[in-house]
């Protein structure tokens, strides 16, 4: 137990600057995969205006984005519900 109050509070700061660090890096890696998603979806939707079939649209988002055949079919359901709005 400390003994006073100057040892009770030693490492408040530095606890409190790792919070801040910590939230701060958190949301920089919500940005990144924000901006990842909105990447994904442009992409997407300008192959499928283009005519490009969904097995080759599936093919690429695989290799340029690694998702799984799942995902890939999700993205492109998702797209073609916002282009037909």
């Amino acid at each position: 137990m400390p003994r006073t109050i100057r040892e009770s509070f030693s490492g408040f700061g530095r606890e409190l600057l790792e919070r801040f660090r910590d939230d701060y890096y958190a949301r920089l890696d919500e940005v990144a995969f924000e901006e990842r998603i909105i990447g994904l979806e442009k992409a997407t939707a300008a192959l499928c205006e283009a005519g490009v079939d969904k097995d080759t649209i599936i093919q690429l988002l695989q290799k340029h984005w690694d998702l799984r055949r799942s995902e890939a079919n999700e993205v492109i359901y998702q797209t073609e519900r916002l282009l037909l709005k």
